[in-house]
């Protein structure tokens, strides 16, 4: 079943053009790995899926569950079951694992639905049932981006746009980060994730694509894989 689609996407800033005609597909529960060089327009497709962008050409279109979603708000795609994860995720530092949960469903679910979705998102990370007292301002990068990545479950995705859910973590938080991912994404909820350190996240990969200066690389899984010597 595909689950989105982006089709001829065209984007940028002011007025330089970061995206030219980008084209591609998620089926539901897929895991795609993106993958390109610095500027090459990967956050970019992920803030114009995700309604942070607009697209700049009429013929652009996004569809998301069989429904076109080219105009929607951010606020409108969460609610439908897409959620975006930023490269840099803020946390309330002052606050604790456990209430920055809180607050981040507190607007949305009566509390006894709250908790019970707490609950169950802390059985996918277990690592923040031995942190739930901690503030974040003395969590380590890793610590902070599995609390980012429970708030984004809390609202029961069915896709994950994130920006590069590597970065800052150290190597010896890293391991436990990917088997938080792997769990997701046997959740069966789709991951369509921006990354460097492209070689720690390709077991987890359904689909590899790469950007190159703005464009889509129709390079096979295996092609792109050899060519990058990522393994």
């Amino acid at each position: 079943m595909r689950l989105l689609e982006v089709q001829d996407v065209s984007t940028g800033y002011g007025k330089k053009q970061v995206l030219f005609k980008a084209s591609f597909e998620m089926k539901k529960g897929e895991t795609v790995l993106l993958f390109g060089s610095n500027g090459s327009g990967k956050s970019s497709l992920l803030k114009v899926v995700f309604g942070l962008l607009k697209p700049w050409n009429k013929d652009a279109k996004i569809w998301f569950k069989n429904e076109e979603i080219s105009n929607f708000k951010p606020y409108q795609l969460l609610k439908k079951g897409m959620v975006y994860i930023p490269q840099k995720n803020e946390l309330f530092d002052d606050l604790s694992v456990k209430e920055n949960l809180e607050i981040s469903g507190m607007q949305t679910f009566c509390k006894k639905e709250l908790l019970n979705r707490i609950s169950n998102v802390l059985q996918h990370i277990p690592i923040l049932v031995e942190l739930s007292n901690q503030k974040c301002s003395r969590l380590s990068g890793g610590e902070r981006k599995l609390v980012s990545l429970a708030m984004a479950l809390i609202n029961k995705p069915e896709i994950i746009l994130y920006d590069e859910p590597l970065a800052g973590i150290s190597p010896k938080n890293l391991k436990e980060f990917v088997k938080s991912l792997k769990r997701i994404k046997n959740m069966q909820v789709s991951l369509l994730l921006v990354e460097h350190r492209t070689k720690n996240l390709l077991h987890l990969a359904d689909k590899i694509i790469q950007l190159k200066l703005g464009r889509l690389s129709k390079t096979k899984f295996n092609s792109v894989i050899e060519n990058t010597g990522v393994m």
